[in-house]
């Protein structure tokens, strides 16, 4: 699978709990302040703040209309789909169509607290965002580190991709405003077979003190093979 730039693609709140294997511990952060970063057309953060949880999302696109988040969104997922049905990773038998369904669900839910709640929504991007330090007790970051590696690094990007200093760049400014824990998926290669990212790991054996990290194996299941780990930072 081979992408042109980064896509405006989200997820249902519930399986995006499962990717970041918050799923069961909800309650461990409610009245914390925690980011999405970035959250994309995600019903996430729709999801966290109806249990409780102080959440910010970011994404460079959140300056946009509801209008045009709408077209973009949709463009953008038709584009994904697409470009997964030829991919050889896809397990055979995946439900492509579940998968359009589950966005499209999460996209009006994301839409409607957008909405409602433009605060919780804040157009920014990496490698610099608009946070002050250590305010934030976790950051979730879901596909664009390592995902939009150059190709032969084990990313999805046809063109230069995101090099290995971007990474470090983005990573440093994560832990900038993460006071305690960030959790990154995936951790992995966009490859078959799936391997842990080289990125992943130089960043991992460069934490500077006091961070600590790891992979951290998920039952999470997109519908590709490998797809089983992701980072967790915390600060010892």
């Amino acid at each position: 699978m081979e992408l042109d730039g980064v896509v405006f693609y989200g997820r249902l709140g519930h399986l995006a709990l499962q990717m970041y294997g918050l799923d069961g511990e909800l309650s461990r952060w409610r009245g914390a302040r925690v980011l999405d970063c970035p959250g994309g057309p995600s019903s996430l953060a729709a999801l966290l703040a109806r249990a409780g949880v102080e959440v910010v999302a970011c994404d460079p696109l959140y300056g946009l209309s509801i209008a045009e988040l709408r077209q973009r969104s949709i463009a953008d997922l038709e584009l994904s789909i697409a470009k997964s049905i030829n991919s050889p990773m896809l397990r055979r038998g995946f439900d492509l169509e579940q998968v359009r369904r589950h966005h499209l669900e999460g996209l009006e839910v994301f839409l409607a607290d957008r909405e409602a709640a433009p605060e919780r929504y804040v157009a920014a991007s990496l490698p610099e965002l608009p946070f002050a330090s250590a305010s934030f007790d976790l950051v979730l970051s879901g596909h664009l580190l390592f995902s939009y590696a150059p190709l032969a690094a084990g990313g999805l990007m046809a063109g230069a991709g995101f090099d290995l200093d971007w990474h470090r760049r983005a990573l440093a400014e994560l832990r900038r405003v993460s006071c305690s824990e960030i959790r990154l998926y995936p951790g992995h290669t966009q490859s078959m077979p799936a391997e842990p990212h080289p990125y992943a790991e130089a960043l991992l054996a460069e934490l500077p003190t006091p961070w600590r990290g790891c992979f951290a194996a998920r039952r999470y299941d997109q519908g590709f093979s490998g797809f089983t780990d992701g980072l967790q930072l915390w600060r010892s």
